[in-house]
């Protein structure tokens, strides 16, 4: 091995896509890697990232063919690139993974790493379609509506080696850039407590009606990333962030995050927050994305004591579509939802929120629930358009438009909500609803009952207080644009233009 490692130092110059040529890279073919699928190339890899991170770093080149690995392991000042037409497959041996590194590309206490290239990782997910086991208790009502609509109760659950294709502990200035991550059994890629994180440029897949637990990018207990330009289709969740305690530790706080300029598919949620919020969510950015084919649009879900603030979730376009019954989701624009996990759960809290001009097109209603004890607290929404399509299942759950539950501070200005006039439900009723909504102001909003010939309000307002509803008209075939039902107290009813 002494004289390849020699060899290694020695490979022609590599030209980076959009870099200047860069002398002695680490090429793993000079390590003993054929680029023939049937070979385990693990130990060539590992052995040319740390010739050279001995080396005091560089890139390690992995050139056309394919390779078929277990975990390899990044270590300081490493670049791994792949070049196009190069793939690893994951290896089809649960054994060869050591115990808490369950990755394919495996990180920790490492700075200044990065992966890049053309190339491609393929995790080769497997699957079986068998009768549901258990009762998911965050769908236990939707679980429900699809048994009694006679849906088939069978479901896809994971077979296979269970990995992940990337797990990076507690890394320090990463880079994943123009990478395609395919097929992943596990989360596609898991970051926890990393710190300084760039992903631009990739494409993140896995099978939308198969791919259990396959997220797309997990962002745990992590500060200062950035996601930009990168096109995810997930079965689970696309993009989401969490905090989990780790290694007996207390879970840190996210923050500091931005994903924008972004095209997205989820059978679950496109952005997500939640559920897992041990520690704090905050200073978020969602921004110029284009949703499409989704099961929810983007949801905040916080179970487990922490707060979730600061978040800023604009310019985007959406469009849903009802997936499989074991799915989370019920093809709505957003739902935001502060609950406890257990009786013994803490309770978190969500506050300072804006949602700013949206245009979407779900088949499901969006709900914002706050909890008995604690109100979600200073929600925006502005210049959000909303055309609610008819349901693509046969397990009807759509009602509302959207409905605001256990909200205060409660901001919705230039609303508008129309409904599909070609293909209408019968359940549908009121284009918004508030329920015990304290301080709040309706400013701005046009549309109408779900069916023209319903006899609900546009906007139904019941056990509310402290609000006004300003400037707004009920569209065509509208016949009431507001009515105050329960205890409603404080409300007033005014148009200004």
């Amino acid at each position: 091995m002494a004289g390849a490692c020699a060899a290694a130092l020695f490979v022609p110059t590599v030209r980076l896509e959009g870099q200047e040529p860069l002398q002695g890279a680490f090429d793993v073919k000079a390590f003993g890697a054929t680029g023939a699928r049937t070979q385990n190339a693990t130990s060539s890899c590992q052995a040319a990232i740390d010739a050279c991170t001995a080396a005091g770093g560089g890139v390690v080149r992995v050139p056309p063919g394919d390779y078929t690995v277990g975990m390899i392991q990044l270590k300081d000042n490493v670049t791994l690139h792949l070049e196009a037409g190069a793939t690893l497959y994951l290896i089809q041996d649960g054994t060869l993974f050591p115990r808490g590194r369950r990755a394919m590309i495996f990180g920790e206490n490492a700075s200044n790493i990065a992966v890049t290239g053309r190339g491609t990782l393929d995790g080769l997910a497997q699957y079986e379609f068998v009768a549901m086991r258990g009762v998911d208790p965050e769908i236990a009502e939707e679980i429900e509506i699809a048994r009694a609509a006679g849906v088939d109760m069978r479901r896809y659950y994971r077979v296979g080696v269970q990995t992940y294709m990337f797990i990076l502990n507690n890394c320090r200035n990463v880079l994943l850039r123009d990478i395609s991550i395919v097929h992943s059994p596990l989360w596609n890629v898991r970051l926890n407590d990393c710190d300084r994180v760039h992903v631009r440029g990739v494409y993140i897949y896995s099978d939308l009606e198969k791919g259990v637990n396959a997220d797309g990018i997990d962002i745990v207990s992590s500060r200062n990333v950035a996601i930009s330009d990168s096109i995810i289709e997930t079965a689970d969740d696309a993009i989401v962030l969490k905090t989990i305690a780790r290694d007996g530790q207390p879970a840190r706080s996210t923050e500091n995050v931005t994903v924008s300029n972004c095209v997205l598919s989820s059978s679950s949620t496109a952005l997500m927050i939640g559920t897992e919020t041990e520690a704090d969510v905050r200073h978020v950015l969602f921004n110029n994305c284009a949703i499409r084919n989704s099961n929810k649009g983007f949801g905040i879900n916080v179970q487990d004591g922490g707060t979730v603030s600061d978040v800023v979730i604009s310019n985007l376009t959406i469009e849903t579509g009802r997936r499989h019954w074991n799915w989370w989701g019920s093809a709505e624009m957003c739902k935001l939802v502060l609950k406890k996990r257990t009786r013994e759960s803490r309770l978190g809290a969500i506050r300072d929120i804006a949602v700013n001009n949206v245009i979407a097109h779900p088949r499901g209603t969006s709900t914002i629930v706050g909890h008995a004890d604690r109100p979600i607290e200073n929600l925006r929404f502005s210049n959000v358009d909303v055309t609610m399509l008819a349901e693509n299942a046969p397990d009807k759950r759509a009602t509302h438009g959207l409905v605001f539950d256990r909200v205060r501070g409660l901001r919705l200005r230039d609303l508008s909500v129309r409904w599909s006039e070609d293909a209408t439900e019968p359940k549908w009723q009121s284009a918004l609803v508030l329920r015990r909504v304290g301080d709040f102001e309706i400013d701005g909003f046009s549309g109408r009952q779900g069916l023209k010939t319903g006899r609900e309000p546009a906007i139904l307002v019941d056990d509310c207080e402290n609000g006004a509803v300003r400037n707004s008209v009920a569209t065509d075939g509208g016949r009431v644009v507001v009515d105050v039902r329960g205890q409603t107290k404080s409300v007033r009813v005014v148009n200004e233009k």
